[in-house]
């Protein structure tokens, strides 16, 4: 099955020779009012509010992802310290467990 896929895929894609009257065709469709190679096409005057507008959207997404990696930084500090604060917590209730469990054995045995 693959390898039917395959023939048919190379068949699609084989390079073929466009008919002769193909890049007349093409140039007919284009429409006139194609500028020349060279023709310098005219910008629409320039709006100093956009410019404006557009200064000021990146100040403040650029504001806003400062801001991001500020409380992120944070954030992973957070959790650094809750996780050695378990980790310290975990070790205590471990030691204090072993006491008690000693001073129950003790207790027994006497």
């Amino acid at each position: 099955m693959n390898h039917e896929i395959e023939q048919a895929l190379q068949e699609a894609l084989k390079r073929k020779q466009p008919p002769p009257d193909f890049a007349a065709r093409v140039m007919a469709r284009l429409p006139e009012t194609v500028p020349a190679r060279g023709t310098v096409i005219a910008m629409p005057a320039r709006r100093p509010w956009l410019a404006i507008a557009v200064a000021a959207t990146l100040a403040i997404g650029s504001f806003a992802g400062l801001r991001y990696q500020q409380q992120y930084r944070q954030g992973q500090e957070a959790k650094r310290q809750l996780m050695l604060a378990l980790h310290i917590t975990s070790e205590k209730l471990t030691l204090a467990q072993h006491k008690v469990v000693g001073i129950s054995e003790r207790r027994i045995d006497q």
